[in-house]
């Protein structure tokens, strides 16, 4: 009964403080506010330092690389790490079913009580070289929103993309929200057996 009680505590409070990425015909967009290209993880009473660690954390837990992974790295400020991921989503195009890759680039900025998240670079595509694209033509690639950036084409493709960004945010969330205070502690965490 502790634990499910636990569970839902944990859950509601991951709800009320829900970030999320949409797809719009610009790219990822902060769903509370289109003119956001990023979100903003909410940790209370955390360091950047424990913010920064507990990413780190999540990194290397989750790439079976995680120094290839990571691009750029400034101590308790700042990190981005690149993602390759085959078969990342199926688009229906006419009567084909086709298989895309996805790499992406995701940077994370580091402050007390909260952290920056962002997709900065994102390119889906298949082995015959169609792209998938936020908005465009007939003839311009796999596009979610037509070219005028008013109708969405596939709703499918959108929800998928959504679906994967938003759990991906939601596990960094689980990582932010343990109770680490330095490298130290991660250190002692593998070692105490």
């Amino acid at each position: 009964m502790k634990k499910l009680l636990f569970t839902l505590t944990l859950l509601f409070s991951i709800s009320l403080f829900s970030q999320e990425l949409t797809v719009t015909p610009d790219g990822l967009r902060d769903a509370s506010n289109n003119d956001k290209s990023y979100v903003v993880i909410n940790t209370p009473d955390k360091t950047a330092e424990q913010n920064y660690n507990n990413v780190l954390k999540y990194i290397n837990k989750t790439y079976n690389n995680p120094k290839e992974a990571i691009k750029a790295n400034i101590s308790f400020e700042y990190l981005k790490f690149d993602t390759f991921i085959s078969d990342f989503l199926i688009t229906k195009n006419g009567i084909s079913k086709d298989t895309n890759d996805a790499r992406f680039s995701i940077e994370i900025s580091f402050r007390n009580d909260k952290v920056k998240f962002e997709v900065v670079s994102l390119s889906i595509y298949n082995d015959a070289g169609y792209e998938v694209l936020f908005s465009g033509g007939a003839f311009s690639g796999f596009a979610i929103y037509n070219k005028k950036k008013t109708k969405l084409k596939k709703p499918k493709t959108k929800k998928d993309i959504e679906v994967y960004f938003n759990n991906t945010i939601n596990n960094i969330k689980g990582y932010l929200l343990e109770d680490i205070k330095s490298l130290e502690d991660v250190k002692s965490t593998v070692d105490d057996w």
